[in-house]
């Protein structure tokens, strides 16, 4: 099939190409398996991290009004402590300064507040707000947290009197849930590792099998050369993205699954704190296309460099694995922007890094368009200049060949 406005030669070449990709069954087998393999993992643990959630965890609280509603609230939350509505154990007094402290320090699961104007606003305008302070890198905080928000909302919130309990939630450490965490560092690592070995495949492997030179005597720019193998990477990338999204409805349902007995009520929570937004597939499998691109970019620099295709998924590996695994811890002790100097300037400065923003703020939905815009920018102009530098090594295997 001819494409209209394509050079004749540039169509043979991507033909050909993409005959090489499809014709290697256990590369297209591997780009199917590994996001599949990603979330159904994924989908298991959370299972794992579902059932871990019925364990009781330790409170902290602070009740500074003295008003009807405020001790009403303190006294349910002390008699079903220990029921399954809460599961707390133990739940310990601290005063606001002590509370204050073990934020800054980083040392609470759970912290309760209920403000002296607590019982105040309940009563002349029935609408009033208690504040809850939670570490969710802990699981079993977090799940404690949601059963609070939903044990003290049925406590204030009645029938016969519309009132309104608002809920103030902090947390202390990353800016999205723990399933979305690691979510997002399962496919940040499988979506740079993945497209080594095609990358490796086209271009060491071609002067390893000597036929890199035979390819560059042909009458054709290199960028268009190089353009023809991009466009079998990226065939090779929309497999990926494609089963990456079945694998998140995959993983969506393992979570629907493991919480079908439980109430109502705490369906829905779970749901809401584990599972992945469906409405933001389109957008996640958009970045997930651009961390593959920019991978290949990388790849592209690392083959045409790289002697023999051993040696370029060796380099290639240990390139990508370091910064991944780095910005990856980085962002499951807290906010990936909060280091600064040469460190903060090195962080951002991996284009992955941008991958991980994007992610985090859609999952979160925090994102705003300029500042998503800006990751996107980045991870496209990061790959165009890598692209380049491939092309500029090409014309480098032309002097040669």
């Amino acid at each position: 099939m001819k494409i209209p406005g394509v050079d004749i030669k540039v169509q043979w070449l991507i033909r050909k190409e993409i005959r090489e990709v499809f014709r290697s069954r256990w590369l297209i087998l591997g780009f199917i398996i590994s996001p599949m393999f990603a979330w159904m993992f994924q989908g298991a643990f959370l299972s794992f991290i579902v059932a871990q959630t019925t364990e009781s965890e330790q409170v902290f609280i602070t009740v500074e009004d003295d008003g009807e509603w405020g001790r009403k609230l303190y006294e349910e939350i002390v008699a079903n402590k220990s029921t399954p509505k809460l599961l707390i154990d133990p739940l310990v007094n601290i005063t606001r300064e002590e509370g204050e402290n073990m934020i800054a320090e980083k040392t609470l699961s759970v912290w309760v507040w209920i403000p002296e104007n607590f019982t105040q606003d309940l009563l002349t305008s029935n609408q009033t707000t208690m504040v809850v302070w939670v570490n969710t890198a802990n699981i079993r905080a977090s799940a404690t947290a949601a059963r609070l928000d939903v044990f003290a909302k049925s406590v204030i919130n009645e029938i016969t009197i519309v009132r309104n309990l608002n809920v103030n939630w902090y947390t202390i450490a990353p800016e999205v849930n723990y399933g979305h965490q690691l979510a997002i560092f399962l496919v940040m690592l499988t979506s740079v590792l993945a497209p080594a070995p095609y990358i490796s495949k086209s271009f060491a492997g071609e002067r390893e099998a000597k036929t890199l030179e035979a390819l560059l005597v042909v009458p054709m720019s290199r960028i268009k050369i190089l353009g023809a193998k991009l466009v079998a990477g990226i065939a090779l990338t929309s497999i990926y993205s494609f089963f990456t999204a079945v694998g998140i409805l995959a993983y969506n349902f393992s979570i629907i699954m493991r919480v079908a007995g439980l109430s109502e009520d705490y369906q829905q929570l779970y749901i809401g704190m584990y599972t992945v937004n469906a409405e933001t597939i389109p957008l996640i499998m958009f970045c997930q296309f651009l961390v593959l691109l920019c991978a290949i970019g990388i790849g592209v620099v690392i083959s045409c460099l790289a002697k023999d295709r051993a040696t370029s998924e060796s380099v290639n590996s240990m390139v990508m694995l370091i910064p991944t695994f780095a910005i990856g811890i980085l962002g499951f002790t807290g906010s990936i922007l909060q280091y600064g100097g040469i460190l903060g300037f090195i962080i951002l400065a991996i284009p992955f890094t941008h991958a991980i923003l994007f992610l985090n703020a859609v999952l979160a939905e925090t994102g705003t368009l300029i500042g998503l815009s800006i990751n996107v920018a980045y991870m496209i102009g990061f790959t165009i200049v890598f692209v380049l530098i491939g092309a500029k090594l090409f014309e480098r295997e032309a002097i040669i060949a």
